[in-house]
């Protein structure tokens, strides 16, 4: 064998190698993710971006253990909560800009929008959050109009702006001109069903027409929902969080 040859076999060698290891960071970190092992999963997925940044499927992933992280803190580490959602916003915007048609991407990126409105410091803030969902929700539907998550989102665009305080319904009417027509917690619950018709037995999609319900005292219906979705095995890592909010609602009608 030449040296020539040599060298370029060891060149060929080192890129095969580094070139799997790479892509089993991203396999590590989706079965990871599977084991809701949400930290570890994240530094994989992180450690596979610097190596391959326009992969489409691993910001978005990274965008959603993010959001699950900053999901799972407590309420009075509000700052903290906002810089999970902040980068998870950034991996979400970067993978849209790649694949402006994934139905994955947008949901990463409305998710990370709709919990940074959750901790917005001005009713203004919740407000222009608000109309980038609604937008969102739409896009979603265009894309794939059996897209069950998309459903979920117009639910809950109709659920958080139906009970505005009336500091925010002013702060709306200032900036925007009022509330959008159509508001309305029928609405909520209607889109929030449409969602479980189209994915049954999801744990977000129960969760969200228990809390519609309860707000316009149907407690029975509530509690029924409630009951099922605790019933429920989680399929994926912001589940654990979900029944715990089940829980927690369940104790307060109860």
């Amino acid at each position: 064998m030449t040296k020539l040859t040599g060298s370029i076999v060891v060149l060929y060698f080192i890129l095969s190698t580094s070139f799997g290891q790479s892509s089993d960071l991203f396999s590590e970190g989706l079965r990871l993710e599977k084991d809701f092992k949400v930290e570890a999963a994240l530094n994989k997925y992180e450690l596979f971006i610097k190596t391959h940044p326009n992969h489409v499927q691993a910001l978005t992933h990274a965008s959603r253990m993010l959001s699950n992280i900053g999901g799972r803190l407590p309420l009075d580490k509000k700052e903290e909560k906002q810089q999970y959602y902040t980068r998870a916003k950034a991996y979400a915007v970067r993978a849209i800009a790649l694949n402006n048609n994934n139905t994955e991407t947008h949901l990463a990126y409305i998710i990370a929008i709709g919990l940074m409105t959750e901790v917005a410091g001005s009713p203004r803030e919740k407000i222009q959050d608000a109309k980038t969902i609604r937008t969102e929700a739409e896009t979603l539907i265009a894309l794939d109009s059996t897209f069950a998550p998309a459903y979920f989102i117009l639910g809950k665009w109709h659920f958080e702006l139906a009970r505005l305080t009336w500091i925010e319904q002013l702060a709306c009417k200032l900036f925007f001109g009022g509330l959008p027509e159509g508001v309305s917690m029928d609405a909520a619950i209607e889109n929030f069903k449409k969602a479980s018709i189209l994915q049954p037995n999801t744990i977000l999609f129960l969760y969200g027409e228990a809390s519609a319900c309860h707000y316009e005292g149907e407690d029975e219906k509530a509690i029924r929902l409630l009951k099922q979705a605790l019933a429920l095995p989680p399929q994926e890592p912001d589940d654990l969080p979900r029944k715990e909010r089940c829980s927690l609602l369940l104790d307060e009608i109860e």
